[in-house]
């Protein structure tokens, strides 16, 4: 059996204490909605609409701020450790030279003629996680927990892009 390189193990280990860890047992009140569909209305009525009206075109969690000279991009990223019970969520921030990407796609197929914000794609592109920006300069995932009120997160989340991501997509494309 071969070993696990280090992020394997990593993501090995997350995903470990996950499934193990102490599971909230509520009583399920048959109208509390999960915390995808709470996600998906916070997207469709808070998310998008804040962004939209500071410029950036886009839907279902991925947003652009339109540029001729880069690809500057939001996309929304849901944790593959998500149920019914809690969603976490961050946001993901990148800023690609147009020029760049196509000298990029053209010698690695794979990358297709857009990027996406979740993926990492090496030192040629600008990205970032939201919490790195933020005073604290931690990664930041947000939780939806089913039953909870989600309007202080809501609030929280539309206060973060409006005055930290989209200040920063802003700066880097007007290099």
């Amino acid at each position: 059996m071969s070993e696990l390189r280090p992020e394997e193990q990593a993501f090995f280990d997350r995903f470990k204490a996950w499934k193990h860890r102490p599971k909230e047992f509520r009583a399920a009140v048959e109208d509390d909605p999960t915390p995808q569909v709470v996600y998906a209305d916070l997207m469709k009525s808070a998310f998008a609409p804040s962004l939209r009206s500071v410029g950036l075109k886009g839907s279902g969690g991925r947003f652009e701020l339109p540029s001729e000279r880069y690809w500057a991009q939001l996309g929304f990223q849901k944790s593959a450790f998500s149920d019914s019970s809690v969603l976490q969520f961050t946001v993901n921030l990148s800023v690609i030279d147009r020029v760049t990407w196509a000298e990029q796609a053209a010698v690695k197929s794979h990358l297709g003629t857009k990027p996406s914000p979740s993926i990492h794609y090496g030192s040629w592109a600008e990205q970032v996680r939201i919490g790195r920006l933020m005073p604290s300069g931690e990664d930041l995932w947000w939780s939806l927990r089913r039953g909870d009120d989600p309007m202080p997160m809501a609030t929280e989340v539309v206060s973060a892009l409006i005055d930290v991501a989209v200040p920063w997509l802003v700066a880097k494309t007007a290099a």
